[in-house]
């Protein structure tokens, strides 16, 4: 019996899969480089001219623009088509179509299968299909085309690496680092970006050291970018300072790692260094790097150099509209950030996401603006689809409490379709405190009963309602609970920038600063002036 013919193609083709948070946008922002559907787009020419001078690369092409499109549905049918017609046995399209199904999330098995149907597998594809299948988070699938392998090169073993250190299966990845017979620059990376994605920074560490003399701008903006995300802001610059030193310059990816760290410390030094290093180097400001450059200026307190860089961005995407509304919302410019969102609105391609929710929602609440804050709230969820989270939630509770409607924000949180978290619940809390409401605080702790909290600032936002509304032991009771608890205080940290250094400082620690005892004195003189001004202003007074 004959088999089916290949199904015909489906148009329109779809657009690539949105993926994790990523903004929904408009038909317009998504349309894809007409470079990336020609291929398939002439391919449904062909067919309808009955597929004259077809040939390898065809298929190599198709395939490729596939991958480019997260089309798996055409993916489907042009295998078939390329079955059908014989054009299988050829190397350089197999290898095409494995790299295809590889870019799936998760990669499909008929790229498994197509590679052991074939006489001669070959160490390109299988590579592919290692990479994939890691990079699905299907490691032991992944260890058994590695296992299976009649040959591998260092592609396959640092390949193999990787995928476990992004899976967070570090034992295995050292093991296997450990036995290869070659190492690359990207298995050494990869070893290190595990460790640092574990919380490893002293591993990954000395891993970073073991390199010394052959580390590559890779390698430092991989522990740059691991001390970001580990919180550990003052020893990511300190890498950053030290990759220069080092004689390495830093790209687009290492800047871009690195500007969080600037932002949490509020290092404005280094901050407008890396700018001007920016535009000396001629490194393209495109909207990702514009926004983490409006955000840093934002976080340092120079929101008129961040509209300052939003403003030049050539191409404004929605992060770079969403860093400029919350940092005009931060620095109590609400008007100004509903303004902003007004002339985003204006782009058609500009469709707001959840965050702009937020940014949107937190300019209202900084300026005390109820009304336009519940017509915001509206927009977003009738007008464009939004469902709101908990942190939308929270933002409209904060609203409602700084306002001083604390039944209002009460009644909110009850009728909340999620079940309100403790944030929400310290939100309304500390607007209880702000208006000194101790019976709907106690009317809000009654309600939390459900929760166990493990957050040494909700019990000292407790403790001390307790306290200034004079009910001590009430106050001694929650401090109890916290230590009865094992929930220990987190030390309060600053930084300072100075000269260009960063300087930290603990709370509870004054050794912690090598000059801390003149920063003592200086501090306890400050104290006495202020004290005796305001003596003197109180004495003045009639």
């Amino acid at each position: 019996m004959l088999a089916p013919p290949p199904p015909p193609l489906q148009f329109p083709l779809p657009r690539p899969q949105q993926h994790g948070n990523l903004p929904k946008r408009s038909n317009k922002s998504k349309t894809i480089p007409p470079s990336k559907e020609q291929p398939i787009l002439h391919f449904r020419r062909l067919l309808s001219d009955g597929l004259p001078n077809l040939n390898t690369f065809t298929f190599s092409s198709l395939f490729k623009s596939c991958a480019d499109l997260s089309a798996a549905e055409q993916a489907r049918q042009l295998h078939a088509q390329a079955a059908k017609r014989g054009f299988l046995s050829d190397v350089f399209v197999r290898r095409s179509l494995v790299r295809m199904y590889s870019n799936f999330a998760p990669p499909h098995l008929d790229a498994m299968r197509t590679l052991y149907r074939s006489s001669e597998p070959d160490t390109v594809s299988l590579n592919d299909l290692i990479i994939g299948f890691a990079r699905a988070g299907d490691t032991d699938t992944a260890r058994k085309v590695f296992d299976g392998m009649p040959e591998r090169n260092v592609v396959s073993w640092s390949a193999l690496v990787d995928g476990y250190a992004r899976n967070g299966r570090m034992r295995l990845a050292q093991r296997l680092f450990d036995s290869m017979p070659e190492r690359n620059d990207f298995a050494w990376t990869s070893l290190l970006t595990g460790y640092s994605g574990c919380g490893r920074m002293a591993t990954a560490r000395e891993v970073f050291d073991r390199r010394e003399g052959k580390r590559n701008v890779a390698a430092w903006t991989a522990m740059v970018s691991g001390y970001v995300r580990n919180g550990e802001w003052t020893k990511a610059l300190e890498v950053f300072v030290e990759m220069q030193v080092a004689g390495l310059k830093p790209n687009a990816v290492t800047v871009l790692s690195v500007l969080p760290a600037v932002s949490q410390l509020g290092a404005l030094g280094q901050g407008r260094w890396i700018h001007s290093y920016v535009d000396r180097t001629g490194m393209e400001v495109d909207s990702i790097l514009g926004s983490a450059l409006v955000d840093m200026y934002s976080k340092c307190g120079c929101i008129d150099d961040a509209i300052a860089v939003f403003e030049t961005l050539k191409r404004k995407e929605l992060s770079a509209w969403n860093s400029i509304i919350l940092g005009l919302a931060a620095h109590g410019r609400g008007r100004d950030a509903l303004g902003f969102f007004s002339r985003m609105r204006r782009h058609v391609s500009m469709v707001p996401n959840d965050i702009t929710f937020v940014a949107v929602l937190s300019a209202c609440s900084h300026c005390g603006l109820v009304e336009m804050g519940w017509e915001m709230f509206r927009l977003f969820t009738r007008h464009y689809k939004l469902d709101p989270n908990a942190r939308h939630y929270g933002c409209m509770v904060d609203l409602l409490g700084r306002a001083g409607f604390l039944e209002d924000a009460l009644q909110f949180v009850e009728n909340m379709p999620v079940e309100p978290n403790l944030v929400i619940w310290k939100t309304l809390l500390s607007a209880c405190k702000v208006r000194m409401d101790v019976e709907m605080a106690d009317r809000v702790l009654g309600r939390m009963s459900r929760l166990e909290p493990r957050d040494s600032g909700f019990y000292g936002l407790v403790s001390n309602i307790f306290r200034d509304s004079g009910r001590w032991d009430d106050a001694s009771r929650a401090r109890r609970e916290m230590n009865d608890s094992g929930v220990r205080k987190v030390a309060g940290c600053s930084w300072v920038e100075v000269d260009g250094v960063v300087c930290e400082f603990l709370m509870g620690k004054e050794s912690f600063h090598n000059r801390s005892q003149e920063i003592a004195s200086v501090l306890y003189e400050m104290e006495r002036l202020m004290t005796l001004e305001d003596y003197d202003e109180r004495l003045a007074e009639p």
